[in-house]
């Protein structure tokens, strides 16, 4: 199983300026005009190339490592999904007993399966460690920056469908910066926030698009 991913990212410097920001809608407003478009300027473009196995065998163990839900395969369900996809898109005709002629993708598998290629990601990119994996709450992950002498913050997004990315990120990010704020109260070493999203197009490609804010 190998997997094609082209990845967006865009790295910049984290202020206690922007987490303080989060902390209503008047000052976010101020976050949003300020501050936010510097965090899109300039992305490094890349591709990168993940190779599984021969039969994905060697996925499964970023699945039970970073995914919430206890899954087995979930890459299978992408692929079937993508067949099924191919199928309706050559003859939709022939596949009535799909509302719309679309078929839907499993959203259980989808969320474990682009955590999992999240997880990756931040070891092979970023050479993080994983911390633990909060349950059900934000950040989906947390890892150990000893590099940096730091902790990471992890948020994963996932889409099967055309979404404005650099909307999404904004929002999610400023999410994640207010979970931030309450984790420094309680712990005030030095911490990064990263969004990853992650968008299937293929059975066997993805676009990772990481957004990574830093403290100095």
């Amino acid at each position: 199983m190998i997997l094609n991913v082209s990845v967006t990212e865009y790295r910049r410097e984290l202020t206690h300026l922007q987490i303080g920001l989060t902390r209503d809608r008047l000052t976010v407003a101020t976050l949003r005009r300020a501050h936010v478009p510097t965090w899109f300027a300039n992305p490094t473009n890349f591709q990168m190339r993940a190779d599984f196995g021969a039969d994905g065998r060697e996925f499964q163990p970023y699945v039970d490592r970073y995914s919430e839900v206890v899954a087995s395969e979930p890459w299978k369900d992408i692929e079937l999904y993508f067949e099924r996809k191919e199928t309706v898109d050559r003859a939709p005709s022939d596949a009535l007993f799909y509302p719309d002629n679309r078929p839907i993708l499993n959203t259980a598998a989808l969320a474990s399966a682009t955590e999992a290629l999240a997880g990756w990601f931040c070891e092979e990119r970023y050479g993080w460690t994983l911390a633990f994996r909060p349950q059900r709450v934000s950040p989906d992950m947390v890892f150990a920056d000893n590099a940096n002498d730091r902790l990471a913050l992890v948020e994963v997004k996932s889409s099967s469908v055309p979404i404005n990315v650099i909307g999404r990120l904004t929002s999610d990010m400023i999410d994640l910066l207010r979970a931030l704020a309450f984790t420094k109260y309680l712990s005030p070493a030095r911490y990064c926030a990263a969004l990853i999203m992650v968008q299937l197009v293929g059975p066997s490609n993805a676009n990772l698009t990481s957004l990574v804010l830093e403290e100095a």
